[in-house]
């Protein structure tokens, strides 16, 4: 009874240890069988990163631009309105005096 209890403990642990190299084997072959297809896959993604960091940086641009655009407007704005009441200030002040 102890003797038949062994033997199938190590026929089960044998079964067990073919199965898992077995595995491993069938998984180092389809990886070397993939390794071209990996190696286009991953330079797709390189060039696709690289592509939307050039886009990303582009949009930047962009935004600084017309953040620049509109900065430089209000400057502008502010600056005629300075001088539009600079004169009507003076206009007054003349016609005070007069």
């Amino acid at each position: 009874m102890l003797f038949e209890g062994i033997k199938l403990l190590i026929l089960g642990m044998t079964t067990v240890m073919l199965f898992l190299s077995l595995m491993i084997l069938f998984i180092n072959l389809v990886s070397l069988l993939t390794k071209t297809e990996r190696e286009k896959e991953l330079s797709r993604l390189e060039e696709m990163r690289k592509l939307q960091a050039i886009k990303r940086m582009q949009e930047q641009r962009k935004k600084d631009a017309q953040a620049e655009l509109t900065a430089g407007t209000a400057a502008e704005d502010d600056i005629a309105a300075i001088t539009a009441a600079v004169a009507v200030y003076e206009a007054e002040r003349f016609a005070a005096a007069a």
